[in-house]
């Protein structure tokens, strides 16, 4: 599962992985993103990152150009998950990312949140 969810007068978006993703769900995901994109203003990002266990081929073929793509319009990303795999590959992306990544565990995404909000 793959979803993605803005409040209307938020800078900040939230994606939530649990599961699989799917390329239906990874569609209905850019349209979104993209739609925020479209109106303005730099999106700040907090992915939780539940459980993940794959995507299917064309989800996984369209993410890495829809992530460098998106990437410009993304100041900040607040990576919540307990996978040491994940944490470790955005830790190191955070080195050559211009986007100012800060990685999270699972029982402290209030502190993700707060962070993301007071992030300028």
């Amino acid at each position: 599962m793959l979803t993605y969810e803005k409040k209307p007068d938020s800078a900040i978006a939230e994606i939530v992985v649990d599961g699989k993703i799917s390329d239906e769900e990874m569609n209905a995901v850019m349209t979104a993103m993209k739609a925020d994109l479209d109106k303005g203003g730099r999106l700040k990002l907090l992915e939780d990152i539940r459980s993940f266990e794959g995507m299917e081929p064309a989800a996984f073929f369209k993410d890495p150009r829809f992530g460098i793509s998106m990437m410009k319009g993304v100041s900040h990303v607040a990576l919540v998950t307990d996978a040491t795999w994940l944490r470790a590959v955005a830790e190191t992306f955070g080195f050559v990312s211009p986007v100012q990544i800060k990685v999270f565990e699972r029982a402290r995404i209030s502190e993700a949140r707060t962070w993301l909000e007071a992030a300028a």
